[in-house]
């Protein structure tokens, strides 16, 4: 685990209402920021889009931040990362430093279990922590020490397409797993971009398998 901050999740389920992931999100970040005696906090992509809303009108005041607005104006005891981005999360996580994070999940824009697996994050749905498969372990390791540079040409890109290409080779590359897992790892979105251009380039091996 390589968090700092107590984790859980709402996978996404198809049949389930809008509302009632973020209410089990938000049920869940509220008894963590009240046994800190801190308030929660929101997170999404973009400040306004939930203007309106009933459920999130009690965050849109000082409690709310997006990657374009990273602030808030309390000290967060929790924080709900609602289908956040690559930067929504990345603003979660600094914001949910030495407390507590929950994350809903939806397929757009990512699938989320690299990250949950990584984190060790609490699945809500089943009361489970969430595991990753232990032979991703090593591979993510390698390719995290790779962009320690930001995946710059020559040996960090050099290095993370053959760590991509390996687990291609092994019946282990998920786009969406390897890119949030890499953001439990605080790679960067920028740097996620690379990797993901990374992995188009290693596709063609999948369909040759």
């Amino acid at each position: 685990m390589v968090s700092d901050f107590t984790a859980a999740w709402v996978p996404y389920q198809p049949g389930r209402e809008f509302a009632a992931a973020a209410v089990a999100a938000m049920r869940w970040a509220e008894d963590q920021a009240a046994r800190r005696g801190l308030p929660a906090v929101l997170v999404t992509d973009r400040k306004g889009e939930y203007h309106g809303e009933a459920l999130f009108e009690p965050y849109l005041n000082g409690r709310h931040a997006s990657p374009r607005s990273p602030r808030v104006n309390v000290r967060p005891g929790a924080v709900i990362a609602h289908v956040p981005t690559p930067g929504a999360l990345e603003v979660a996580t600094r914001l949910a430093r030495g407390n507590a994070l929950v994350v809903v999940e939806h397929p757009s824009p990512w699938r989320l279990a690299g990250w949950a697996g990584v984190v060790g994050a609490l699945d809500l749905d089943t009361g489970e922590p969430t595991t990753l498969d232990p032979r991703l372990h090593k591979h993510l390791d390698e390719l995290v020490r790779y962009g320690n540079n930001g995946y710059a040409r020559g040996y960090g890109r050099d290095g993370a397409h053959r760590v991509l290409a390996e687990m291609a080779g092994a019946g282990l590359l998920d786009r969406d797993v390897v890119l949030s897992a890499l953001s439990a790892y605080d790679v960067s979105p920028a740097a996620q971009l690379v990797v993901n251009s990374l992995i188009d380039k290693v596709a063609p091996l999948l369909n040759r398998r």
